[in-house]
């Protein structure tokens, strides 16, 4: 166990590139427990870095301090250099380098020094405290601009304090050259401040998959002017980060459990119930799928041809995705193969039919349907067909009024199929139901051969189509044979009649009455003398 754990040590301080920090990352989720995987794992960093395992284990020192070392050894040597010239040229009388020389060898001298401290400052900074709090190395653009802004502040000081220079000219001609600078490197300053935000902010790491437009990669370096990514296709494409800050960013972290979503046909003929758990369970088999979250398999689009299923799998890394919707892919086959059901394609089902069929068909409906109608009965043949070409159908939900009490009206109407309820006003004031009327009834007779107002309320039970019957085709058959008239109140009497208990225990010269009654006001309200 501590050979182990030594090993695991020393894989960290050897994988220093980034290519083995992902490895080696992995090295430390599993090493809880020793195992051949783990050991060739282990094996297989060392063969990546073989010279620095090497070094590591023959005691060499740690990297990150000789890196240090390389950064501060040239400048400390300078300045123990340049600080005995400077110590020598003070000693002998008189001074043959004049006081303006020694202070250019002094300023020489705190500039080399001014490297020493601002390198040891940034180790301090950035490879001690920043790695300690965030868990990784500090980017190298970060390191730049520390740099840059510490030399500028030190070199200011020197210039001033040492070479006794005045600060006002060089900050006036330095605001004109900015200014001028700013503007023909526009572009520049804008990758440059977008790349200082990313490295602030760290909204994406190196080795996370991000889809900047349409492009997909992982995130493989991250400068001050540009952020490169690696496709699926091994290229390299390089984004001005103005650009990566300026579109729509879409980010999956490495490690996370990101969701993908997969379509993919099946036939109506199987059962949502027998294609679900047949496809979650090879989901759950496929290599990469994350094990962390289970598949999900759900009705997505009922299409033309197939109903469209949607799986909803997690993936660590995304950018194995396509690999992974193409093993689902292959799998689904094979599995629909051995169930027995058919990959579905489009279908289109041509119908050739005539129009002529279908309208002598309807008409031979409506008069089968007027037949049933006693009023019409006096009616020849061929005034039933100009009654049929002037129907007029109507369709109507359930619950919805036709007819409302007191309305006016000119028109009949005929029930072709559903039901409609007859409701009058009771003795409370409220409506009550007085009748039924299914297909093959009619009503509102009295409003289409004598104009009365509506004298009930008429709605639908269920689904109902009527015909309507309007005054302008009865008025027509009236001006051609009078004599329908009488005939029409003849059957309006009579059905009233059976409606009415009253009327059925009237005698005959009452009835006779009645039908008179009703004769005129036919003749009135169609105009007939």
């Amino acid at each position: 166990q501590k050979m182990y754990s030594k090993m695991v040590r020393l894989l960290v301080v050897c994988a220093i590139n980034k290519a083995d920090r992902l490895v080696v990352h992995r090295v430390f989720i599993i090493s809880g427990r020793r195992s051949r995987r783990h050991e060739k794992l282990i094996q297989k960093v060392s063969e990546n870095a073989p010279e620095r395992l090497d070094l590591k284990c023959r005691g060499a020192s740690n990297p990150i301090q000789d890196r240090t070392m390389k950064k501060l050894g040239l400048p400390i040597t300078l300045t123990v250099v340049l600080l005995l010239v400077y110590i020598i040229l003070q000693l002998p009388e008189p001074n043959w380098m004049g006081e303006t020389g020694l202070n250019y060898l002094y300023a020489a001298l705190l500039a080399s020094a001014s490297f020493v401290l601002v390198r040891a400052i940034g180790f301090v900074l950035f490879d001690i405290f920043f790695k300690r709090r965030k868990g990784h190395e500090a980017p190298a653009l970060l390191r730049d601009l520390f740099a840059i802004v510490a030399y500028f502040i030190l070199f200011m000081m020197i210039y001033s304090s040492v070479l006794k220079r005045d600060l006002s000219a060089l900050l006036a001609t330095s605001a004109v050259v900015t200014v001028i600078i700013g503007l023909a490197l526009q572009d520049t300053l804008g990758n440059f401040f977008a790349g200082i935000s990313f490295h602030i902010e760290e909204p994406f790491h190196i080795g996370d998959a991000i889809r900047v437009g349409d492009t997909l990669g992982r995130v493989e370096a991250v400068t001050w002017r540009t952020t490169t990514i690696r496709t699926n296709n091994n290229t390299l494409i390089t984004f001005p980060n103005s650009r990566v800050a300026r579109e729509s960013l879409e980010i999956f972290p490495l490690n996370n459990l990101n969701r993908r979503i997969l379509r993919f046909p099946a036939p109506y003929s199987a059962s949502p119930h027998k294609i679900i758990p047949l496809v979650r369970e090879i989901v759950r088999s496929v290599p990469n799928v994350a094990a962390e979250r289970a598949p999900v398999v759900r009705v997505g689009d009922f299409s033309d041809s197939s109903i469209t299923y949607e799986v909803l799998y997690w993936v660590k890394d995304y950018m194995w995705h396509p690999d992974i919707d193409a093993k689902i892919r292959e799998r689904v086959w094979y599995a629909y193969r051995r169930s027995g059901i058919e990959v579905p394609f489009p279908i289109r089902h041509v119908l050739l039919e005539t129009l002529e069929p279908p309208i002598k068909l309807q008409e031979m409906d409506y008069e089968r349907v007027l037949e049933e109608v006693d009023i019409f009965e006096p009616l020849t043949q061929q005034e039933k067909e100009m009654v049929i070409k002037g129907l007029v159908k109507y369709v109507y939900a359930p619950g919805e009024v036709i007819l409302r009490r007191g309305d006016p009206g000119d028109s009949m109407f005929v029930i072709c199929r559903g039901k409609v309820e007859v409701r009058l006003p009771g003795t409370d004031g409220h409506p009550h139901q007085v009748a039924v009327l299914g297909a093959g009834d009619f009503f509102g007779e009295m409003a289409l051969f004598t104009g009365e107002p509506r004298a009930a309320d008429v709605s639908a039970a269920e689904e109902t189509e009527v015909l309507e019957i309007r005054k302008s085709v009865i008025q027509q058959l009236l001006h051609e044979n009078t004599g329908l008239a009488e005939a029409f109140s003849r059957k309006i009497t009579e059905r009233q009649m059976m409606l009415s208990a009253h009327l059925r225990s009237t005698a005959d010269d009452v009835k006779r009455t009645e039908r008179e009654k009703i004769l005129q006001r036919i003749k009135r309200f169609f105009g007939l003398h």
